[in-house]
């Protein structure tokens, strides 16, 4: 073979990272079924109109297109399984229940990658509550947070809260035109507000204000408590201080910290949203609020190749015994039955020929005449 080189943005998962994939991903579905979530699985492609229907008037460049020779209609592959169950909760799932839990992992396909996660095809895992009425069950998310991040060895973490939709209400306080809409994403994306007062020294004041609260929710929400905002921003500020404060009783000993102006990413999320970052800085999970047609719901999602890399959980704590080819399924299955991975020789070998294999097939044990005995 020429060339072995993959796309930008791909990579072959060699087995123990694939080992680890898998098994963050089995604790992760396990958990959420012990606590009453669904699995699905949905398509890993679907017609553009169903796929992005949460986000209609979006872009959504970060998508592979391609057309269906069958139908003829353009097709595109998921960014993001939270768009899929959205749209199952309003279709196929409509009569069930609520609130509707739901978990599930499988692959995405970015178009593009960023600085926080290179890869273009990740592992996703997650999970949705649909049909939550004014009981936006942040709390309960956290708890299942907290105890899967126990469960993969991260102990050092925070979570950041912003208001994916504050801008919108700025934006109808101050009658911004679209235009200048987009000037003031702009500056809050580089956390400056240097040239907002152009458009309104009000909206520059206030701008300045929630910047300069960035940071440990223990130290900057009595200020934002202390602020005057405009009729709109004032509804939805009170609406996060109170989901906040419920947050910091049942956690007292979270790392919190806000930021009420990040410019949130996927366009569906509304109220409040979060980000877990481990000490490294790495994005472990990220989720919020968000509307199905008229329904209120939460979730959250993680993409495992992150969660790989700051989990301390080892891949294969079963010891490895290296057998002959001729050995018994009775005797197999003693061996599985005390712990240990079987691996077979393809041919009838002495004892010399198991244990020089065990060896390479990097064995801690080798049975030889039935007896179990260590390489070294």
């Amino acid at each position: 073979m020429k060339s072995q080189l993959l796309p930008e943005g791909f990579r072959d998962s060699l087995p123990e990272l694939a080992g680890k994939e898998y098994l963050i991903s089995s604790s992760f579905l396990n958990l959420m079924k012990k606590n009453g979530y669904l699995l699905i699985k949905p398509p890993l492609l679907e017609f553009e109109s169903s796929l992005f229907f949460l986000t209609p008037g979006k872009d959504n460049i970060d998508s592979f297109r391609l057309l269906d020779p069958v139908s003829q209609k353009m097709m595109g592959i998921r960014p993001d399984i939270t768009l899929q169950v959205a749209r199952l909760a309003c279709g196929s799932l409509d009569e069930s229940p609520r609130p509707l839990r739901l978990c599930y992992s499988g692959e995405i396909l970015k178009a593009y990658n960023n600085g926080l996660n290179l890869s273009r095809q990740i592992t996703q895992i997650g999970s949705e509550i649909i049909g939550i009425g004014e009981n936006f069950c942040e709390k309960e998310l956290i708890d299942l947070i907290i105890e899967i991040l126990k469960k993969l060895k991260i102990k050092k973490f925070f979570i950041n809260f912003t208001m994916p939709t504050l801008i919108q209400s700025l934006s109808k306080d101050f009658n911004l035109s679209r235009d200048e809409l987009d000037f003031v994403k702009e500056k809050y994306k580089n956390k400056n507000h240097k040239g907002i007062e152009k458009i309104s020294k009000n909206l520059e004041e206030v701008s300045q204000e929630l910047l300069s609260i960035v940071g440990l929710v223990e130290s900057n929400i009595k200020k934002l408590k202390k602020i005057n905002f405009p009729k709109l921003t004032q509804i939805e500020i009170n609406n996060f201080i109170k989901v906040i404060d419920k947050i910091r009783k049942k956690f007292p000993n979270l790392n919190l910290y806000m930021d009420p102006l990040e410019i949130d990413g996927s366009d569906y999320h509304t109220g409040l949203a979060f980000k877990v970052f481990s000490e490294n800085l790495k994005e472990l999970f990220t989720g919020g609020n968000y509307k199905v047609f008229k329904e209120n719901c939460i979730g959250f999602s993680g993409y495992v190749e992150n969660l790989v890399k700051e989990s301390l959980l080892r891949v294969d704590n079963m010891k490895k015994i290296f057998v002959n080819e001729d050995l018994s399924d009775n005797f197999k299955k003693k061996l599985q039955n005390k712990g240990f991975i079987v691996i077979k020789a393809i041919k009838r070998l002495n004892e010399n020929q198991i244990k020089r294999n065990a060896r390479i097939h990097k064995c801690e044990f080798y049975l030889d005449k039935n007896k179990i005995l260590r390489t070294d």
